[in-house]
């Protein structure tokens, strides 16, 4: 049974939005682009496609627009809600150094981590661990390109001092293949041959992440 706009707000407030099922933000979100009637429509045909919020928020362009009902408004509004949840991760990866992987796994759980198609996202930080700058390279479904040259080219003209790399797997799968390990290894030394350091490969999914540094394969 669909929720009375009056009725949605008085449970946001007095839930601060706790209490709202995930179709119901859906749709609180996508009402400011559509009537309600056709924001509820499209909230539901999202949810059933792709269960729970991230998922939604993970896809890319294309793979909404083949939801039923998904119009280039919703779409607009979805990649705003996305961007949103990531400019306040990033400003604190920018102010303050990466000392510890929580606040990094968590923007690199919503950046890249429920996305169906694999990712990689290389970030550049100073002397002082500080984002300074950021590449994503988006494959296909299994395999993402690396260009090792481009990456060193861009570390040098963001005089950079430590690289990140990332990627999903949206298998869900952990391991690290052993291509992660060859492109890892690869990286790394083309790193050391112009004083930039790979601080660390993370592996990321929507359910966890794998460190290469942590777990010694750095």
């Amino acid at each position: 049974m669909n929720k009375s706009k009056e009725e949605i707000e008085f449970r946001i407030l007095e839930s601060k939005g706790k209490a709202l099922l995930d179709r119901e933000i859906m749709e609180t979100f996508l009402s400011a682009v559509h009537e309600r009637p056709q924001a509820q429509e499209i909230a539901k045909n999202l949810v059933n496609t792709y269960t729970g919020v991230g998922r939604i928020l993970g896809r890319e362009m294309d793979d909404l627009k083949v939801i039923e009902g998904v119009t280039d408004s919703a779409v607009a509004m979805i990649m705003c809600v996305k961007e949103t949840l990531e400019r306040v991760l990033r400003e604190k990866l920018k102010s303050e150094p990466v000392m510890d992987l929580q606040g990094l796994v968590e923007y690199l759980n919503v950046s890249i981590g429920h996305s169906e198609r694999e990712c990689v996202k290389i970030l550049y930080l100073n002397n002082r661990r500080q984002l300074i700058g950021e590449e994503l390279y988006i494959g296909e479904m299994e395999k993402a390109p690396v260009y090792i040259k481009e990456i060193i080219r861009k570390a040098l003209i963001k005089n950079a001092t430590f690289i990140i790399m990332s990627h999903n797997h949206p298998g869900g799968s952990l391991e690290p293949s052993e291509e992660d390990q060859e492109v890892t290894k690869s990286l790394a030394a083309a790193c050391s041959t112009v004083s930039v350091k790979l601080f660390d490969h993370i592996i990321i999914t929507s359910g966890g992440y794998f460190s290469f540094r942590e777990n010694g394969l750095l």
